[in-house]
């Protein structure tokens, strides 16, 4: 990005004819690729399509609290697995960018998010057969339970190397009081209706808290992002209580949730599912 800066004041300011007026409208550094320039974003070409959560095993996150995957087609098994608020995203690319790279020198923190995923629920794709361009905004809509009147979720996708390396693309979060709070207007929505950039409200003052024990839907949406899934690679969602320090509840919400475990349910006649724009199928 410095080097795009410098470029436009040395062209505006300096008087130097480096063609940077010529640039695209967009231009975004694609991870897993290079820098690319595009006339929009979401690039033409990308389809959101779903990718359902299952308690398939992907063999792919042994160390991860529970292993699943993303699949084209919907869960024929149900399940609930349980996630617990943890300090194992204190090592992960999230922290290292929050804390402005302090710490870029331990690369099995900042570059591989693994450790943190000991925390987490994971579910990974298959590998790609070719390369795969991921770009735009991402959404997890996901079914849960909590055992206390609020909950706090966060979610992480990542490209999946095939010798298992874990590198974050994009990140979001949402409290469980305020799934209610959804911008329709504002929101954006796939062909098929699904929301796939769901803009909330925010408002801490009218939180629509729950009963224990009961179940919801939450919309996660993540950060618009430009990637490239690299033959063999895979797409993982990791999903924790806790995604500290990047993404954690606070004062009200943390002492309704009690700040207890919550769990992710699978479910067949109620699918949980991420929205992902591709230029091709993935899983």
């Amino acid at each position: 990005m410095d080097v795009l800066q410098r470029a436009w004041f040395d062209k505006w300011i300096k008087g130097i004819d480096n063609r940077i007026d010529q640039y695209a409208p967009v231009t975004s550094h694609q991870q897993g690729g290079k820098w690319v320039q595009s006339r929009a974003f979401p690039r033409a070409g990308q389809e959101y399509r779903r990718l359902y959560l299952t308690s398939t095993r992907s063999r792919t996150s042994p160390t991860a609290v529970r292993d699943g995957s993303l699949s084209a087609a919907s869960p024929v098994k149900t399940a609930k697995w349980t996630v617990r608020p943890g300090i194992t995203t204190l090592c992960s690319g999230d922290a290292n960018r929050d804390q402005a790279g302090l710490f870029s020198p331990f690369d099995f923190c900042s570059g591989d998010n693994r450790i943190a995923e000991r925390g987490a629920l994971t579910f990974t794709s298959p590998r790609v057969g070719r390369a795969t361009s991921i770009t735009g905004a991402i959404n997890v809509h996901v079914r849960t339970q909590v055992d206390a009147k609020d909950g706090f979720y966060a979610a992480v996708v990542s490209d999946v190397a095939p010798n298992g390396t874990s590198t974050v693309l994009t990140t979001g979060s949402m409290t469980v009081s305020i799934r209610n709070q959804i911008d329709r207007a504002a929101s954006k929505y796939a062909p098929n209706g699904d929301v796939v950039d769901p803009i909330y409200r925010l408002d801490a003052f009218h939180r629509d808290t729950v009963k224990p024990g009961s179940k919801q839907f939450l919309d996660i949406g993540m950060f618009g992002t430009d990637a490239l899934l690299n033959p063999g690679h895979r797409l993982r969602v990791s999903v924790y209580a806790f995604n500290a320090p990047h993404a954690v509840s606070f004062g009200p919400i943390s002492h309704d949730s009690q700040l207890k475990p919550e769990h992710v349910l699978i479910d067949p006649r109620e699918p949980s599912w991420v929205q992902v724009p591709s230029d091709r199928p993935i899983g």
